[in-house]
Protein backbone atom coordinates (compact mmCIF):
# COMPACT_ATOMS: atom_id res chain seq x y z
CA UNK A 1 0.00 0.00 0.00
CA UNK A 2 1.68 3.33 -1.01
CA UNK A 3 0.83 5.60 1.85
CA UNK A 4 1.41 9.53 1.86
CA UNK A 5 5.09 10.43 2.85
CA UNK A 6 5.41 12.20 6.20
CA UNK A 7 4.02 15.83 6.83
CA UNK A 8 2.31 15.82 3.78
CA UNK A 9 -1.17 17.54 4.76
CA UNK A 10 -1.92 19.02 7.72
CA UNK A 11 -3.99 18.05 11.04
CA UNK A 12 -5.54 20.28 13.32
CA UNK A 13 -3.07 23.17 12.48
CA UNK A 14 -0.02 20.24 13.16
CA UNK A 15 1.92 18.11 10.55
CA UNK A 16 0.73 14.62 10.12
CA UNK A 17 3.69 12.17 11.16
CA UNK A 18 4.13 8.32 10.76
CA UNK A 19 4.87 8.23 13.85
CA UNK A 20 1.68 9.43 15.58
CA UNK A 21 -1.76 8.03 15.78
CA UNK A 22 -3.29 10.61 13.92
CA UNK A 23 -1.70 8.95 10.61
CA UNK A 24 -4.60 6.58 10.48
CA UNK A 25 -6.44 9.01 8.23
CA UNK A 26 -4.07 9.04 5.62
CA UNK A 27 -4.78 5.19 5.69
CA UNK A 28 -7.94 3.26 3.63
CA UNK A 29 -10.77 3.39 5.52
CA UNK A 30 -10.97 -0.54 5.39
CA UNK A 31 -7.59 -0.78 6.77
CA UNK A 32 -7.72 1.51 9.31
CA UNK A 33 -8.84 -0.96 11.57
CA UNK A 34 -5.97 -3.46 11.71
CA UNK A 35 -3.21 -0.30 11.22
CA UNK A 36 -4.74 1.09 14.58
CA UNK A 37 -4.41 -2.33 16.10
CA UNK A 38 -0.59 -2.84 14.78
CA UNK A 39 0.85 0.85 15.46
CA UNK A 40 2.89 1.17 18.44
CA UNK A 41 1.93 5.30 18.58
CA UNK A 42 -1.92 4.03 19.01
CA UNK A 43 -1.05 2.28 22.43
CA UNK A 44 -1.45 3.85 25.66
CA UNK A 45 -1.48 2.40 28.96
CA UNK A 46 -5.39 3.33 29.93
CA UNK A 47 -7.70 0.75 31.03
CA UNK A 48 -9.53 1.07 27.58
CA UNK A 49 -7.47 0.79 24.05
CA UNK A 50 -9.37 3.52 23.09
CA UNK A 51 -8.56 4.15 19.26
CA UNK A 52 -8.81 0.57 18.91
CA UNK A 53 -12.28 0.69 19.80
CA UNK A 54 -13.20 3.64 18.02
CA UNK A 55 -12.24 2.62 14.45
CA UNK A 56 -13.30 -1.08 14.72
CA UNK A 57 -16.83 -1.35 16.96
CA UNK A 58 -17.43 2.39 15.39
CA UNK A 59 -15.88 1.86 11.48
CA UNK A 60 -15.26 5.01 9.52
CA UNK A 61 -16.51 3.19 6.69
CA UNK A 62 -19.94 4.20 7.58
CA UNK A 63 -19.25 7.81 8.78
CA UNK A 64 -22.63 8.46 10.82
CA UNK A 65 -21.78 4.78 13.04
CA UNK A 66 -18.19 6.83 13.47
CA UNK A 67 -20.12 10.27 14.36
CA UNK A 68 -22.29 8.00 17.16
CA UNK A 69 -18.62 6.94 18.49
CA UNK A 70 -17.45 10.48 18.91
CA UNK A 71 -20.54 11.24 20.53
CA UNK A 72 -20.16 7.56 22.77
CA UNK A 73 -16.42 9.04 23.97
CA UNK A 74 -17.49 12.32 24.38
CA UNK A 75 -20.17 11.12 26.66
CA UNK A 76 -17.92 8.74 28.55
CA UNK A 77 -15.57 11.88 28.97
CA UNK A 78 -18.06 13.93 31.24
CA UNK A 79 -18.68 10.80 33.00
CA UNK A 80 -15.11 10.45 33.83
CA UNK A 81 -15.34 14.31 35.10
CA UNK A 82 -18.11 13.00 37.15
CA UNK A 83 -16.45 10.47 38.93
CA UNK A 84 -13.36 12.49 39.08
CA UNK A 85 -15.23 15.07 41.08
CA UNK A 86 -16.57 12.64 43.47
CA UNK A 87 -13.74 11.16 44.31
CA UNK A 88 -11.93 14.43 45.24
CA UNK A 89 -15.30 15.87 46.95
CA UNK A 90 -16.35 12.77 48.76
CA UNK A 91 -13.17 10.85 49.52
CA UNK A 92 -10.47 13.10 48.91
CA UNK A 93 -11.41 16.57 50.85
CA UNK A 94 -12.71 14.74 54.21
CA UNK A 95 -9.43 12.86 54.58
CA UNK A 96 -7.39 15.27 54.22
CA UNK A 97 -9.51 17.91 56.19
CA UNK A 98 -8.66 15.19 59.41
CA UNK A 99 -5.09 14.86 58.07
CA UNK A 100 -4.30 18.59 58.63
CA UNK A 101 -5.82 18.49 62.02
CA UNK A 102 -3.67 14.77 62.88
CA UNK A 103 -0.51 16.81 61.37
CA UNK A 104 -1.70 20.24 63.64
CA UNK A 105 -1.03 22.24 60.75
CA UNK A 106 -2.95 25.60 60.95
CA UNK A 107 -5.55 26.65 59.35
CA UNK A 108 -3.91 28.94 56.75
CA UNK A 109 -1.13 26.06 55.72
CA UNK A 110 -3.53 23.57 55.64
CA UNK A 111 -5.56 25.57 53.26
CA UNK A 112 -2.72 26.39 50.83
CA UNK A 113 -1.35 23.11 50.92
CA UNK A 114 -3.18 19.70 51.90
CA UNK A 115 -6.51 21.15 51.48
CA UNK A 116 -5.83 22.53 48.14
CA UNK A 117 -4.38 19.59 47.10
CA UNK A 118 -7.25 17.91 47.25
CA UNK A 119 -9.35 20.44 45.29
CA UNK A 120 -6.83 20.60 42.61
CA UNK A 121 -6.17 16.80 42.24
CA UNK A 122 -7.99 16.04 39.13
CA UNK A 123 -5.60 19.08 37.80
CA UNK A 124 -2.78 17.59 39.50
CA UNK A 125 -2.85 14.37 38.24
CA UNK A 126 -4.12 14.88 34.57
CA UNK A 127 -0.47 16.72 34.59
CA UNK A 128 1.22 14.12 35.94
CA UNK A 129 0.07 11.10 33.65
CA UNK A 130 0.66 13.01 30.62
CA UNK A 131 3.33 12.64 28.62
CA UNK A 132 5.09 14.94 25.94
CA UNK A 133 3.11 14.80 23.18
CA UNK A 134 0.27 15.59 25.70
CA UNK A 135 1.67 18.55 26.98
CA UNK A 136 -0.19 20.77 24.82
CA UNK A 137 -2.93 19.90 26.28
CA UNK A 138 -1.64 20.07 29.93
CA UNK A 139 -0.48 23.86 29.51
CA UNK A 140 -3.58 25.07 27.81
CA UNK A 141 -5.61 23.24 30.37
CA UNK A 142 -3.84 24.45 33.17
CA UNK A 143 -4.06 28.64 31.96
CA UNK A 144 -7.43 28.08 30.83
CA UNK A 145 -8.83 26.41 33.79
CA UNK A 146 -7.18 29.43 35.39
CA UNK A 147 -9.05 31.68 33.62
CA UNK A 148 -12.27 29.82 34.06
CA UNK A 149 -12.02 29.47 37.01
CA UNK A 150 -10.86 33.95 38.11
CA UNK A 151 -13.41 34.76 35.73
CA UNK A 152 -16.60 32.28 35.36
CA UNK A 153 -16.64 30.94 38.73
CA UNK A 154 -15.28 34.10 41.01
CA UNK A 155 -18.04 36.14 38.75
CA UNK A 156 -20.51 33.94 39.51
CA UNK A 157 -20.16 33.79 43.19
CA UNK A 158 -19.85 37.82 43.18
CA UNK A 159 -23.32 37.78 41.04
CA UNK A 160 -25.06 35.19 43.37
CA UNK A 161 -24.00 36.60 46.44
CA UNK A 162 -22.11 40.15 46.24
CA UNK A 163 -19.79 40.95 49.36
CA UNK A 164 -16.89 42.92 50.73
CA UNK A 165 -13.49 40.99 49.86
CA UNK A 166 -10.88 41.27 52.36
CA UNK A 167 -7.94 43.68 51.06
CA UNK A 168 -4.40 41.96 52.32
CA UNK A 169 -5.45 38.42 51.23
CA UNK A 170 -6.89 38.99 47.87
CA UNK A 171 -3.69 41.25 47.08
CA UNK A 172 -1.77 38.33 48.31
CA UNK A 173 -2.84 36.09 46.24
CA UNK A 174 -3.49 38.20 43.20
CA UNK A 175 -0.09 39.43 42.94
CA UNK A 176 1.41 36.38 42.97
CA UNK A 177 -0.50 34.83 40.66
CA UNK A 178 0.45 37.59 38.39
CA UNK A 179 3.97 37.24 38.97
CA UNK A 180 3.48 33.31 38.14
CA UNK A 181 2.16 34.02 35.09
CA UNK A 182 4.81 36.30 34.01
CA UNK A 183 7.17 33.98 34.93
CA UNK A 184 5.63 31.19 32.87
CA UNK A 185 5.84 33.80 29.59
CA UNK A 186 9.38 33.88 30.34
CA UNK A 187 10.28 30.57 30.65
CA UNK A 188 8.47 29.39 28.32
CA UNK A 189 9.61 31.84 25.54
CA UNK A 190 12.57 29.64 24.07
CA UNK A 191 9.93 26.75 24.30
CA UNK A 192 12.92 24.52 26.68
CA UNK A 193 12.66 24.07 30.24
CA UNK A 194 15.83 23.45 32.24
CA UNK A 195 15.56 21.70 35.70
CA UNK A 196 15.91 24.97 37.70
CA UNK A 197 13.17 26.44 35.50
CA UNK A 198 10.76 23.68 36.36
CA UNK A 199 12.16 23.71 40.03
CA UNK A 200 11.46 27.41 40.09
CA UNK A 201 7.91 26.87 40.18
CA UNK A 202 7.90 24.90 43.59
CA UNK A 203 9.92 27.32 45.14
CA UNK A 204 7.62 29.78 44.26
CA UNK A 205 4.86 28.38 45.68
CA UNK A 206 7.14 27.10 48.42
CA UNK A 207 7.53 31.34 48.69
CA UNK A 208 3.78 32.13 48.76
CA UNK A 209 3.12 29.57 51.44
CA UNK A 210 5.81 31.28 53.70
CA UNK A 211 4.00 34.68 52.56
CA UNK A 212 0.50 32.90 53.77
CA UNK A 213 2.05 31.87 57.35
CA UNK A 214 4.15 35.14 58.12
CA UNK A 215 0.99 37.33 56.97
CA UNK A 216 -0.70 35.02 59.70
CA UNK A 217 2.00 35.95 62.38
CA UNK A 218 1.67 38.89 61.93
CA UNK A 219 -2.21 39.36 62.32
CA UNK A 220 -2.28 36.88 64.96
CA UNK A 221 0.31 38.84 67.16
CA UNK A 222 -1.43 42.28 66.24
CA UNK A 223 -4.50 40.23 67.60
CA UNK A 224 -3.22 39.52 71.01
CA UNK A 225 -1.78 43.21 71.63
CA UNK A 226 -5.32 44.46 71.72
CA UNK A 227 -7.56 44.40 74.27
CA UNK A 228 -10.35 41.71 74.04
CA UNK A 229 -12.76 43.39 76.76
CA UNK A 230 -13.76 46.73 75.75
CA UNK A 231 -13.14 49.72 78.33
CA UNK A 232 -16.79 49.95 80.16
CA UNK A 233 -16.37 52.06 82.99
CA UNK A 234 -20.35 51.18 83.93
CA UNK A 235 -19.93 48.29 85.66
CA UNK A 236 -23.47 46.93 85.09
CA UNK A 237 -22.50 47.45 81.77
CA UNK A 238 -19.24 45.54 82.15
CA UNK A 239 -21.20 42.57 83.87
CA UNK A 240 -23.93 42.56 81.49
CA UNK A 241 -21.27 41.86 78.50
CA UNK A 242 -19.06 39.17 80.54
CA UNK A 243 -22.50 37.16 81.46
CA UNK A 244 -22.96 37.37 77.21
CA UNK A 245 -19.74 36.42 76.05
CA UNK A 246 -20.29 33.29 79.34
CA UNK A 247 -23.47 31.64 77.94
CA UNK A 248 -22.61 32.45 74.00
CA UNK A 249 -22.82 28.79 72.68
CA UNK A 250 -21.28 27.65 69.62
CA UNK A 251 -22.69 26.85 66.81
CA UNK A 252 -21.99 23.63 64.82
CA UNK A 253 -23.01 22.02 61.70
CA UNK A 254 -25.57 18.65 61.88
CA UNK A 255 -23.99 14.85 62.28
CA UNK A 256 -24.85 13.38 58.86
CA UNK A 257 -25.97 9.53 59.08
CA UNK A 258 -23.12 8.78 57.01
CA UNK A 259 -19.90 9.67 55.70
CA UNK A 260 -20.55 9.40 51.46
CA UNK A 261 -22.50 12.28 50.51
CA UNK A 262 -23.24 14.94 47.41
CA UNK A 263 -22.34 17.72 50.10
CA UNK A 264 -19.03 15.85 51.79
CA UNK A 265 -17.25 19.00 50.47
CA UNK A 266 -19.40 21.82 51.13
CA UNK A 267 -20.30 20.62 54.91
CA UNK A 268 -15.91 19.87 55.21
CA UNK A 269 -15.80 23.62 53.94
CA UNK A 270 -18.31 25.40 55.73
CA UNK A 271 -17.27 23.29 59.36
CA UNK A 272 -13.67 24.72 58.87
CA UNK A 273 -15.22 28.53 57.94
CA UNK A 274 -17.14 28.26 60.92
CA UNK A 275 -14.21 27.06 62.94
CA UNK A 276 -12.38 30.11 61.97
CA UNK A 277 -15.05 32.41 62.52
CA UNK A 278 -15.14 31.14 65.56
CA UNK A 279 -11.71 31.90 66.23
CA UNK A 280 -12.03 35.12 65.12
CA UNK A 281 -14.95 35.82 67.56
CA UNK A 282 -17.20 36.62 65.04
CA UNK A 283 -20.80 34.77 64.73
CA UNK A 284 -22.32 32.34 62.69
CA UNK A 285 -25.52 32.61 61.00
CA UNK A 286 -28.37 30.12 62.07
CA UNK A 287 -30.16 30.14 58.78
CA UNK A 288 -26.31 29.22 57.10
CA UNK A 289 -26.28 26.24 59.70
CA UNK A 290 -29.97 25.04 58.82
CA UNK A 291 -29.42 25.20 55.15
CA UNK A 292 -27.26 22.93 55.41
CA UNK A 293 -28.09 21.02 58.07
CA UNK A 294 -27.96 16.82 57.34
CA UNK A 295 -29.17 13.93 58.77
CA UNK A 296 -29.99 13.09 62.51
CA UNK A 297 -28.60 9.96 64.32
CA UNK A 298 -32.08 8.35 63.83
CA UNK A 299 -31.83 7.68 60.39
CA UNK A 300 -28.98 5.16 61.02
CA UNK A 301 -29.82 1.83 61.20
CA UNK A 302 -28.73 -0.44 64.27
CA UNK A 303 -27.25 -3.57 63.79
CA UNK A 304 -23.57 -4.72 62.36
CA UNK A 305 -24.89 -5.81 59.18
CA UNK A 306 -27.35 -3.11 58.52
CA UNK A 307 -25.03 -0.81 59.44
CA UNK A 308 -22.86 -2.06 56.87
CA UNK A 309 -25.50 -2.18 53.94
CA UNK A 310 -26.59 1.45 54.63
CA UNK A 311 -23.11 2.68 54.49
CA UNK A 312 -22.75 0.45 51.24
CA UNK A 313 -25.67 1.67 49.35
CA UNK A 314 -24.00 4.18 46.63
CA UNK A 315 -27.29 6.66 46.77
CA UNK A 316 -27.35 7.96 49.88
CA UNK A 317 -30.80 8.14 51.02
CA UNK A 318 -30.93 11.73 52.88
CA UNK A 319 -29.67 13.23 49.29
CA UNK A 320 -31.88 11.48 47.35
CA UNK A 321 -34.72 12.55 49.29
CA UNK A 322 -34.01 16.23 49.45
CA UNK A 323 -32.22 16.21 46.03
CA UNK A 324 -34.22 18.05 42.53
CA UNK A 325 -34.37 15.44 39.51
CA UNK A 326 -31.09 16.69 37.96
CA UNK A 327 -28.98 15.56 41.22
CA UNK A 328 -31.14 12.94 41.67
CA UNK A 329 -30.20 11.67 37.95
CA UNK A 330 -26.11 12.08 38.79
CA UNK A 331 -26.78 9.98 41.99
CA UNK A 332 -28.04 7.16 39.73
CA UNK A 333 -25.37 8.04 36.89
CA UNK A 334 -22.48 7.91 39.49
CA UNK A 335 -24.02 4.65 41.24
CA UNK A 336 -22.12 2.30 40.11
CA UNK A 337 -18.51 3.83 40.44
CA UNK A 338 -19.73 4.94 43.88
CA UNK A 339 -20.26 1.44 44.54
CA UNK A 340 -16.75 0.44 43.48
CA UNK A 341 -15.34 3.30 45.37
CA UNK A 342 -16.71 3.04 48.71
CA UNK A 343 -15.13 -0.58 49.11
CA UNK A 344 -11.62 0.59 47.64
CA UNK A 345 -11.44 4.33 49.81
CA UNK A 346 -11.85 4.43 53.33
CA UNK A 347 -13.13 8.10 54.48
CA UNK A 348 -13.06 9.48 57.68
CA UNK A 349 -15.24 12.57 57.72
CA UNK A 350 -15.56 15.00 60.93
CA UNK A 351 -19.03 15.97 59.88
CA UNK A 352 -20.39 12.35 60.22
CA UNK A 353 -21.36 10.19 63.14
CA UNK A 354 -18.64 8.48 64.43
CA UNK A 355 -16.54 10.37 61.81
CA UNK A 356 -18.00 7.96 59.01
CA UNK A 357 -16.62 4.93 61.60
CA UNK A 358 -18.37 1.56 59.92
CA UNK A 359 -16.84 -1.68 61.42
CA UNK A 360 -17.64 -4.28 58.60
CA UNK A 361 -16.79 -2.25 55.82
CA UNK A 362 -13.51 -0.20 57.14
CA UNK A 363 -12.35 -3.90 57.83
CA UNK A 364 -13.56 -5.34 54.65
CA UNK A 365 -11.94 -1.96 52.60
CA UNK A 366 -8.30 -3.18 54.67
CA UNK A 367 -8.71 -6.46 52.39
CA UNK A 368 -9.54 -5.09 49.50
CA UNK A 369 -7.65 -2.08 48.59
CA UNK A 370 -3.89 -3.60 48.98
CA UNK A 371 -5.09 -5.83 45.52
CA UNK A 372 -6.40 -3.01 43.62
CA UNK A 373 -3.11 -1.63 44.59
CA UNK A 374 -1.21 -4.71 42.70
CA UNK A 375 -3.71 -4.34 39.76
CA UNK A 376 -2.97 -0.76 39.00
CA UNK A 377 0.81 -1.52 39.30
CA UNK A 378 0.49 -4.48 37.09
CA UNK A 379 2.35 -6.82 39.41
CA UNK A 380 -0.25 -9.05 40.45
CA UNK A 381 0.78 -11.52 38.25
CA UNK A 382 4.18 -11.88 40.18
CA UNK A 383 4.53 -13.90 42.82
CA UNK A 384 7.08 -15.63 45.70
CA UNK A 385 8.23 -18.38 44.51
CA UNK A 386 5.39 -20.93 44.44
CA UNK A 387 3.07 -18.55 45.83
CA UNK A 388 1.17 -15.29 43.95
CA UNK A 389 2.16 -12.05 45.57
CA UNK A 390 -1.92 -11.88 44.99
CA UNK A 391 -2.83 -14.02 47.71
CA UNK A 392 0.29 -12.85 49.81
CA UNK A 393 -1.49 -9.28 50.10
CA UNK A 394 -5.06 -10.80 50.53
CA UNK A 395 -4.03 -12.79 53.49
CA UNK A 396 -2.24 -10.38 54.70
CA UNK A 397 -4.91 -7.47 54.29
CA UNK A 398 -7.89 -10.18 55.76
CA UNK A 399 -5.50 -11.14 58.90
CA UNK A 400 -5.21 -7.20 59.84
CA UNK A 401 -9.41 -6.93 58.53
CA UNK A 402 -9.64 -9.32 60.84
CA UNK A 403 -7.35 -8.17 64.19
CA UNK A 404 -9.46 -4.74 63.66
CA UNK A 405 -12.59 -6.35 63.38
CA UNK A 406 -11.96 -8.20 66.62
CA UNK A 407 -9.98 -5.64 68.42
CA UNK A 408 -13.33 -2.92 68.29
CA UNK A 409 -16.52 -2.07 68.81
CA UNK A 410 -19.51 -0.02 66.78
CA UNK A 411 -18.11 3.05 68.53
CA UNK A 412 -15.30 5.00 66.74
CA UNK A 413 -11.64 3.57 67.44
CA UNK A 414 -8.87 5.70 69.06
CA UNK A 415 -6.76 4.73 65.77
CA UNK A 416 -9.87 5.70 63.04
CA UNK A 417 -7.66 8.62 62.19
CA UNK A 418 -4.83 6.61 60.31
CA UNK A 419 -7.53 5.00 57.93
CA UNK A 420 -7.84 8.81 56.56
CA UNK A 421 -4.49 8.01 55.46
CA UNK A 422 -4.68 5.11 53.66
CA UNK A 423 -8.03 6.51 52.14
CA UNK A 424 -5.93 9.47 50.94
CA UNK A 425 -3.87 7.10 49.34
CA UNK A 426 -6.42 5.33 47.94
CA UNK A 427 -7.69 8.24 46.63
CA UNK A 428 -4.61 8.85 44.88
CA UNK A 429 -4.42 5.67 43.06
CA UNK A 430 -7.94 6.07 42.19
CA UNK A 431 -8.06 9.50 40.41
CA UNK A 432 -4.91 8.68 38.83
CA UNK A 433 -6.32 5.63 37.33
CA UNK A 434 -9.31 8.00 36.23
CA UNK A 435 -7.07 10.94 35.09
CA UNK A 436 -5.32 8.08 32.90
CA UNK A 437 -8.42 7.48 31.00
CA UNK A 438 -9.15 11.18 31.10
CA UNK A 439 -5.95 11.84 29.21
CA UNK A 440 -6.41 8.92 26.59
CA UNK A 441 -9.68 9.80 25.82
CA UNK A 442 -9.24 13.19 24.78
CA UNK A 443 -6.33 12.48 22.68
CA UNK A 444 -8.57 9.82 20.70
CA UNK A 445 -11.13 12.24 20.13
CA UNK A 446 -8.36 14.83 18.84
CA UNK A 447 -6.85 13.00 15.94
CA UNK A 448 -10.26 12.13 15.21
CA UNK A 449 -12.21 14.64 15.15
CA UNK A 450 -9.45 16.87 13.82
CA UNK A 451 -9.85 19.19 16.92
CA UNK A 452 -6.65 20.50 18.37
CA UNK A 453 -4.72 19.41 21.55
CA UNK A 454 -5.05 23.24 22.71
CA UNK A 455 -8.52 23.84 22.22
CA UNK A 456 -8.86 19.98 24.06
CA UNK A 457 -7.14 21.65 27.17
CA UNK A 458 -8.87 25.38 26.91
CA UNK A 459 -12.16 23.75 26.54
CA UNK A 460 -13.15 20.12 26.98
CA UNK A 461 -10.36 19.32 29.84
CA UNK A 462 -10.89 22.75 31.78
CA UNK A 463 -14.38 23.08 31.78
CA UNK A 464 -14.51 19.24 32.89
CA UNK A 465 -11.90 19.68 35.47
CA UNK A 466 -13.23 23.08 36.82
CA UNK A 467 -17.24 22.89 36.94
CA UNK A 468 -17.23 21.01 40.09
CA UNK A 469 -15.47 23.89 41.98
CA UNK A 470 -17.90 25.92 39.90
CA UNK A 471 -20.59 24.21 41.71
CA UNK A 472 -19.08 23.81 44.90
CA UNK A 473 -18.09 27.56 45.39
CA UNK A 474 -21.46 28.81 44.27
CA UNK A 475 -23.40 26.87 46.83
CA UNK A 476 -20.78 27.86 49.40
CA UNK A 477 -21.72 31.70 48.60
CA UNK A 478 -25.46 30.76 48.44
CA UNK A 479 -25.17 29.64 51.65
CA UNK A 480 -23.69 33.08 53.28
CA UNK A 481 -19.94 32.36 52.94
CA UNK A 482 -19.42 33.96 49.35
CA UNK A 483 -15.79 35.11 50.66
CA UNK A 484 -14.47 31.55 51.47
CA UNK A 485 -16.35 30.91 47.77
CA UNK A 486 -13.96 33.71 46.51
CA UNK A 487 -11.00 33.10 48.05
CA UNK A 488 -11.01 29.49 46.45
CA UNK A 489 -11.08 30.97 42.95
CA UNK A 490 -7.44 32.56 43.30
CA UNK A 491 -5.41 30.10 45.56
CA UNK A 492 -6.46 27.10 43.53
CA UNK A 493 -5.40 27.58 40.42
CA UNK A 494 -2.22 28.79 41.68
CA UNK A 495 -1.70 25.70 43.17
CA UNK A 496 -2.56 23.70 40.50
CA UNK A 497 -1.03 25.73 37.75
CA UNK A 498 2.47 25.81 39.98
CA UNK A 499 2.62 22.66 41.00
CA UNK A 500 1.01 20.83 37.67
CA UNK A 501 3.70 22.64 35.41
CA UNK A 502 6.40 22.61 37.80
CA UNK A 503 6.40 18.65 38.72
CA UNK A 504 5.52 17.61 35.34
CA UNK A 505 8.57 19.99 33.72
CA UNK A 506 10.81 18.99 36.81
CA UNK A 507 10.09 14.94 35.78
CA UNK A 508 10.65 15.31 32.47
CA UNK A 509 14.08 17.47 32.62
CA UNK A 510 14.95 14.65 35.50
CA UNK A 511 14.99 12.03 32.23
CA UNK A 512 17.23 13.95 30.00
CA UNK A 513 20.99 13.49 29.98
CA UNK A 514 21.90 17.60 30.00
CA UNK A 515 18.47 18.20 32.13
CA UNK A 516 16.92 20.16 30.10
CA UNK A 517 13.70 19.47 27.74
CA UNK A 518 12.08 20.51 24.63
CA UNK A 519 8.05 21.66 24.81
CA UNK A 520 5.61 22.49 22.34
CA UNK A 521 3.21 24.98 24.07
CA UNK A 522 0.77 25.13 20.58
CA UNK A 523 0.14 28.74 19.20
CA UNK A 524 -2.82 29.81 20.93
CA UNK A 525 -0.35 29.62 24.54
CA UNK A 526 0.40 33.60 24.14
CA UNK A 527 -3.29 34.30 23.73
CA UNK A 528 -4.08 32.37 27.06
CA UNK A 529 -1.20 33.77 28.88
CA UNK A 530 -2.81 37.50 27.82
CA UNK A 531 -6.16 36.74 28.97
CA UNK A 532 -5.35 35.23 32.61
CA UNK A 533 -3.37 38.28 33.19
CA UNK A 534 -6.12 40.73 31.60
CA UNK A 535 -8.95 38.79 34.47
CA UNK A 536 -6.42 38.87 37.29
CA UNK A 537 -5.36 42.75 36.12
CA UNK A 538 -8.82 44.21 35.91
CA UNK A 539 -9.86 42.35 38.90
CA UNK A 540 -6.88 44.25 40.99
CA UNK A 541 -7.82 47.42 39.27
CA UNK A 542 -11.90 47.06 39.28
CA UNK A 543 -11.58 45.81 43.23
CA UNK A 544 -9.29 48.39 44.15
CA UNK A 545 -11.65 50.99 42.07
CA UNK A 546 -14.80 50.48 43.79
CA UNK A 547 -13.39 49.41 48.05
CA UNK A 548 -12.99 45.98 47.71
CA UNK A 549 -17.10 45.23 46.93
CA UNK A 550 -17.73 42.40 44.62
CA UNK A 551 -21.11 43.85 43.41
CA UNK A 552 -23.12 42.09 40.30
CA UNK A 553 -21.19 44.53 37.82
CA UNK A 554 -17.94 42.75 38.78
CA UNK A 555 -19.04 39.58 37.79
CA UNK A 556 -20.54 40.31 34.41
CA UNK A 557 -17.33 42.43 33.74
CA UNK A 558 -15.82 38.45 34.06
CA UNK A 559 -18.04 36.75 32.33
CA UNK A 560 -17.13 39.27 29.15
CA UNK A 561 -13.39 38.30 29.21
CA UNK A 562 -13.99 34.94 29.16
CA UNK A 563 -16.74 34.98 26.75
CA UNK A 564 -13.97 37.00 24.22
CA UNK A 565 -11.65 34.22 25.55
CA UNK A 566 -13.34 31.43 24.01
CA UNK A 567 -14.37 33.46 20.97
CA UNK A 568 -11.25 34.03 19.97
CA UNK A 569 -9.85 30.60 20.66
CA UNK A 570 -12.33 29.24 18.05
CA UNK A 571 -12.34 31.60 15.63
CA UNK A 572 -7.85 30.51 15.64
CA UNK A 573 -9.15 26.84 15.74
CA UNK A 574 -11.21 27.29 12.72
CA UNK A 575 -8.71 29.83 11.05
CA UNK A 576 -10.87 32.54 10.33
CA UNK A 577 -8.70 34.42 12.00
CA UNK A 578 -5.31 34.31 13.16
CA UNK A 579 -4.08 33.08 16.14
CA UNK A 580 -1.51 35.42 18.82
CA UNK A 581 1.09 32.63 18.68
CA UNK A 582 2.74 30.40 16.11
CA UNK A 583 3.51 26.86 16.21
CA UNK A 584 5.83 26.32 13.03
CA UNK A 585 8.84 24.38 14.03
CA UNK A 586 9.32 20.94 11.78
CA UNK A 587 9.40 18.65 14.74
Amino acid sequence: MNWPKEGDLKYGGLQIREDDCSYVWQIAAEDRCEWVKGSPDCESDSVIPYPTVLFCTFSTVYPALFALGIVVFLLWLLYLFLILGTVADNFFCPSLSVIANVLHLSENIAGVTILAFGNGAPDIFTSLVAGDKEMVIIFTELIGAGIFVTAVIAGSVAIVSPFAISPKPFMRDCLFYIGAVCWIAFITKDETVHLWEGLSFIWIYILFIATVVGMQYYDNREEKRKARIPGLRDPEMLKTFLAYQETDTEMHLPMRSTAFSVKAKLDVAIAAEMASARARGESIGIDNLTSSSGSSQSHRPMGLFNEFLYDLNPINLHDWQKSSILVRALLALRAPAMLVLQLLVPVVNETAINHGWSKLLNCLQLCIAPIAVLFKLNVWRDSFGPVPVVLVFFVLGAILGIIVFIMTGRDTPKYHDAFAFLGFLSAMLVVYVIANEVMAVLQCIGFASGISDAMLGITLLAWGNSVGDLIANVAIARRGFPRMGYSACFGGPLFNTLLGLGLTWTISTLGKSDYRTKIRTSDMMPGCLAFLLCTLVSSLIYLNTVGFRARRSYGFLLFSIYFVFILVNFLSEIHYIHPLGTDHRED
